[in-house]
């Protein structure tokens, strides 16, 4: 069943200076009636104050992902990660996850919810078993100090796209996973199995990092829900075209070339409506299309009434 909706609008409006970008979010629950959102936190850096303030006022949701983070330190040293097979590297991913966590805490006690976070392996550097084995240690950590700073919020883990290092589509616009959806659900599974408290361990689906990996979202999410471990959100998007095959940029169903079109929202949503999960409906989609652009309005526009169409 579908709960929610969640606009990632950042990846639209997140070039823009802060005041301006309160302005849309305000736009976006007054005129679109949508109030939770996916936004990225980086360790160290606070989100801006007029933001803050825009999301205390209007009571919003957050849905909160690491993957900037994961991009940005990764370009850097591409051992960093969850998963990582360097123990340093790990456990600096480790400590800046928990420095993240930090920062929801105190979102949270100006009265934003805090409803999801989702975090991301890191890139491959060797073989799955090692580094399954790496990220469960770390979900182990992670959900242990969630469950006692942050106890209404679901730790999700999103399965990023893991194209072959030997792949010509450099990191980040490819292969920011290190595990495939199967290996995912099997370390998720024990993680859920041999940890104790709080909510399990869920998935968050995003259609376009599916999409580079060369997989069929659907069969993927379908997937995912015929396991042990909840689907706690999709978020739609395409991804942008090019001559080695899709890379992560977000395109919208606007771009016929972004690989996700109106027939595909509307199959996403009947697979989550038909499913008796709580799973919230998401989309994240830049104002890229094709060579070009399209404006915030119309983008924000685009995506608001595909998730009011949907849900």
């Amino acid at each position: 069943m579908i709960t929610e909706k969640v606009l990632g609008a950042y990846a639209a409006v997140g070039t823009l200076p802060p005041e301006e970008q309160s302005r849309w979010y305000r736009k976006i629950a007054d005129d679109w009636g949508i109030n939770c959102f996916e936004i990225p936190f980086v360790a160290g850096v606070p989100v801006a104050g007029e933001l803050v303030q825009a999301f205390a006022e209007m009571s919003a949701s957050l849905v909160v992902t690491l993957v900037a983070q994961g991009a940005i330190v990764g370009q850097q040293n591409p051992a960093y990660g969850l998963s990582s097979l360097d123990g340093l590297s790990r456990r600096t991913a480790v400590m800046d996850a928990f420095a993240i966590l930090h920062q929801c805490v105190s979102l949270a006690g100006k009265g934003i919810r805090i409803r999801n976070v989702m975090i991301q392996t890191g890139q491959r550097m060797g073989e799955p078993i090692p580094h399954a084995i790496a990220f469960y240690q770390s979900l182990i950590d992670i959900r242990a100090l969630m469950g006692s700073v942050l106890p209404d919020t679901i730790l999700s883990v999103e399965p990023a796209d893991n194209l072959p290092q030997a792949h010509p589509t450099p990191f980040p616009a490819a292969k920011k996973s290190s595990l495939s959806i199967s290996d995912l659900i099997q370390t998720v599974e024990s993680v859920n199995r041999n940890s104790a408290g709080g909510h399990p361990l869920s998935f968050v689906v995003n259609w376009g990092r599916v999409l580079i990996n060369g997989d069929d979202p659907i069969s993927k999410i379908k997937e995912i829900l015929g396991s042990d471990v909840p689907l706690a959100g999709v978020i739609m998007s395409g991804a942008g075209s090019s001559p080695n095959g899709y890379c992560d940029s977000h395109n919208s169903h606007l771009d016929p070339d972004s690989g996700f079109t109106l027939e595909d929202a509307r199959a996403c949503a009947g697979v989550l409506r038909d499913s008796s999960q709580p799973i919230f409906i998401g989309s994240k989609c830049s104002r890229k299309k094709g060579g070009g652009e399209v404006s915030v309005e119309e983008i924000l526009s685009a995506q608001a009434g595909l998730l009011n169409e949907n849900s």
